[in-house]
């Protein structure tokens, strides 16, 4: 049932391609959160660059060192590996050799274009289960010098890897709405 103010149902237009409020939406969250973790992996990689610094001036310099230092490092290198792995997909930088693709006609690179999204999703998907098991195995054991339990440190990775698998679906449902530009389908090197 629609109306003033109610979604209407996604209708296709002459040409195939999906339109509607919901992917609006859908394209909306995509550039939101993207841009949100993107915000995120800038101020990690901040706090990262200033905490190594400043370790290696009190290392060699003064002879100390900041109490748990050498550990946030750490998590912060999961953290931040784990969320850019993400937003490596929603920005068409992960890793892809296309020189095949590139030379295919429209509708076969579509759906390599889908099928690799699906595949990524699934190692990622298999990811997230042999972590939960890791983390009920090993999760538990507090994590040395901060007292706190690993399993704060180990949910990087389905963290991460649900990220993933989120860009993925959305990445999938725009393509298959005519919204997802398949010219460039990675980002060429440099």
């Amino acid at each position: 049932m629609t109306g003033p103010g109610r979604p209407g149902p996604v209708s296709l237009r002459d040409d195939g391609r999906l339109r509607g409020r919901q992917v609006n939406l859908l394209v909306a969250i995509d550039r939101k959160l993207t841009r949100v973790l993107e915000w995120l992996l800038v101020t990690l990689l901040a706090v990262f660059l200033v905490v190594v610094c400043l370790l290696v001036i009190l290392r060699y310099g003064l002879s100390e060192s900041i109490f748990g230092g050498n550990e946030f490092i750490t998590i912060a290198f999961l953290y931040t590996s784990a969320i850019g792995g993400a937003v490596g997909i929603t920005r068409h930088e992960h890793i892809a050799i296309t020189f095949f693709i590139d030379k295919l006609p429209h509708a076969l690179k579509m759906a390599v274009y889908i099928l690799g999204l699906v595949l990524i999703a699934v190692v990622n998907g298999y990811m997230i289960h042999y972590s939960v098991g890791w983390m009920q195995q090993a999760g538990h054991f507090p994590w040395q010098p901060f007292d706190m339990p690993q399993g704060y440190v180990h949910a990087a990775i389905p963290i991460g890897c649900s990220l993933a698998i989120l860009f993925c679906a959305i990445k999938i449902v725009l393509a298959l709405g005519g919204r997802e530009k398949i010219d460039l389908l990675w980002m060429p090197e440099d």
